[in-house]
C-alpha cells in the first residue's frame, strides 16, 4: 500500500506543477494582451485641420449628416469619440463626395441621409475635395450627445 500512496502524490504534485505552469503561461499572455490594449489609441477623428492635408492624404472622420446633395456629396458635423457606442458633436464640418462605386459597410447607400451617422474614410483630391474610400454606417449603433 505505501508504494500506491507514492504514486498517487507524486501523481498530485504532477498536477499542481502542470496547473501552476498553465495559470503562470495565462496569466503573462493577459498582462501582454492589456499592454498592448492600454498602448492602442482609440481611432479618433482625423480632421485636424484640413488645410494640413496634402492630396493624397487620407482622412478619417465620423459624422452626423446634415445634407446629402444629389450629385452623392454629403456634408456633415464632425463627433468626437468619447467611447465605443458614445459621440460629441464639434463645430467642425467636413464635405465628402462619394459615388456607387463607394463601398458602404453595415449598410446601403439608401441609408445616407440627413442624421445618419457615418465613419468616413476619405482621401484629399487634387482639388481639396475629400472622396470617399468607405463610408461605414453607424445610425443605430452608437448615441450622439
Amino acid at each position: 500500500m505505501p508504494l500506491d500512496s507514492q504514486n498517487l502524490s507524486r501523481s498530485t504534485r504532477v498536477w499542481i506543477v502542470l496547473l501552476l505552469a498553465l495559470a503562470l503561461l495565462s496569466f503573462f499572455a493577459m498582462r501582454r494582451s492589456v499592454g498592448r490594449a492600454m498602448g492602442m489609441k482609440a481611432e479618433t477623428t482625423v480632421l485636424a485641420s484640413q488645410a494640413e492635408l496634402k492630396p493624397g492624404d487620407e482622412a478619417k472622420a465620423v459624422l452626423e449628416v446634415t445634407s446629402v446633395a444629389a450629385a452623392q456629396n454629403l456634408e456633415g458635423k464632425v463627433l468626437e469619440k468619447q467611447s465605443e457606442t458614445v459621440y460629441r458633436r464639434t463645430s467642425n464640418t467636413m464635405k465628402v463626395a462619394f459615388d456607387g462605386g463607394t463601398p458602404v459597410v453595415m449598410g446601403k447607400t439608401s441609408e445616407i441621409h440627413q442624421g445618419a451617422i457615418v465613419h468616413v474614410t476619405a482621401k484629399m483630391s487634387d482639388d481639396h475635395t475629400f472622396r470617399a474610400i468607405q463610408i461605414v454606417i453607424l445610425t443605430g449603433y452608437v448615441k450622439v450627445q
